[in-house]
């Protein structure tokens, strides 16, 4: 098992809109059995938009975001007032908590990282973790 306490990482709620979360879901459907990607960005606690993201890799088991695609959403949050509040990933046949590749390649350490596992499509397992140090710790999640 991975660790799962980080040090000095504030713990918080997610809350993520019905919409937002249908659509990010959609998405992820649309594009199984490869990992799909993108953002929800948000104010304060509460993610209100979701921007796909083409995983350039196109694998079943890793992701990398589309550099402009990346920039740009980043951008457009930016430019409606919102933060870029969560970076998400679906795990088509694995669990819905960070892998050690995950870990690894968290490089924005004030986002929330939400993890997908489509293992039983009809049951998406979806957990939020805030990840720093190589380690990660969840974080209450709820959909309204």
């Amino acid at each position: 098992m991975i660790p799962s306490q980080v040090a000095n990482l504030e713990d918080k709620m997610l809350t993520i809109t019905q919409p937002v979360y249908d659509a990010m879901l959609e998405h992820l459907n649309a594009v199984y059995p490869q990992e799909g990607c993108g953002l929800l960005g948000g104010r304060g606690d509460t993610a209100v938009s979701h921007t796909a993201i083409d995983n350039i890799l196109r694998s079943p088991v890793a992701y990398e975001m589309d550099a402009t695609q990346q920039i740009q959403a980043m951008i457009a949050l930016e430019a409606q007032g919102l933060e870029n509040l969560v970076i998400y990933h679906s795990h088509p046949t694995g669990p819905s908590h960070p892998s050690a590749t995950d870990l690894a390649q968290a490089y924005y350490p004030d986002a929330i990282y939400l993890i997908i596992s489509l293992a039983d499509r009809n049951r998406p397992l979806v957990a939020a973790f805030r990840i720093g140090d190589g380690r990660y710790t969840p974080i209450p999640l709820v959909i309204e």
